[in-house]
């Protein structure tokens, strides 16, 4: 085998994805504008209707609720921030990148692209979602609930550099959101309690008065908005998706399901690794 360049295979990775990715936006359907602004206009009607009905009255009933209560959601809020996301997936995938899968049995190869390619996908939906997010609050421009003397509906559009109106949408609803829209297509043990705690942190902040309901409403419908693309780009790549016949998506995280299913089977995963990047097999037994 050639030797171990760290480099030249993450240039050989980056190319794969790259390739992948460039072939699945070329068969990329044209965009039907009429559908999307009929999804928009659905939406921003659902936030208005939202916040007509449910800001000022959710508001004044949060401010009622035990001390106990709000202390339990602002510990719990702090989950929708999206460093403690992005810095684990960054990590893995840039790491992956730097192996040579060559060097270990296919199983493990295969098992680590799939946690890469996940774990990438996950930190583009939520870089992407959380980007877009970010555009709208200063042209938005509306105050956050804890200034209450501007009321529910206080806007100062165009309006740059602060907290107080940054509340429309809210970023911990999108990027909750947009891993929820991940989990939910990646069918699994674990989809069921990401999705309740993914609402709950978007209930949160609610809670703590740092967001209206219509707020993380529509943080939301980007973080599904956003995701649904991001997951259909990734689909026609084969990138943690397919397609069936049907339109719909499948996750293709076989590998792992599998391995997952042997008693041990994880476990060679990190060793694995190790040698895929560059280090040495451990000793084997001698022959009986």
């Amino acid at each position: 085998m050639d030797e171990f360049n760290p480099f030249e295979r993450l240039r050989a990775n980056w190319t794969l994805v790259a390739r992948r990715v460039s072939a699945a936006r070329s068969r990329q359907p044209p965009v039907d504008w009429r559908r999307v602004g009929l999804i928009v206009a659905g939406g921003l009607a659902l936030v208005v209707f939202v916040g007509l009905l449910y800001d000022a009255r959710v508001i004044a009933w949060t401010r009622t609720e035990p001390g106990s209560v709000r202390s339990f959601f602002a510990w719990t809020t702090r989950f929708g921030q999206s460093d403690w996301l992005l810095t684990p997936t960054g990590l893995i995938v840039i790491i992956v990148a730097f192996s040579d899968c060559r060097r270990v049995s296919r199983v493990h190869a295969a098992a680590w692209w799939e946690i890469a390619t996940t774990a990438g996908l996950l930190y583009v939906l939520v870089t992407v979602s959380g980007l877009v997010a970010d555009i709208i609050k200063p042209i938005a421009g509306r105050f956050r609930p804890d200034f209450v003397e501007h009321g529910a509906f206080a806007f100062a559009p165009f309006t740059f550099g602060g907290y107080p109106h940054y509340s429309f949408p809210s970023g911990h609803a999108t990027t909750m959101a947009a891993v929820a829209i991940l989990v939910a297509f990646v069918p699994s043990i674990i989809t069921a309690p990401v999705v309740i705690a993914a609402a709950i942190v978007a209930i949160s902040r609610v809670m703590i008065d740092a967001h209206f309901p219509s707020d993380v409403v529509g943080g939301a419908l980007i973080g599904l908005g956003v995701g649904y693309v991001i997951l259909g780009v990734a689909a026609r790549a084969g990138i943690v998706f397919a397609k069936r016949e049907d339109g719909s998506l499948r996750g293709r995280v076989g590998v792992l399901r599998r391995l997952s299913r042997r008693p041990g089977g994880l476990v060679g995963l990190l060793p694995a690794l190790w040698i895929a990047l560059g280090g040495r097999r451990p000793p084997q037994p001698p022959p009986t």
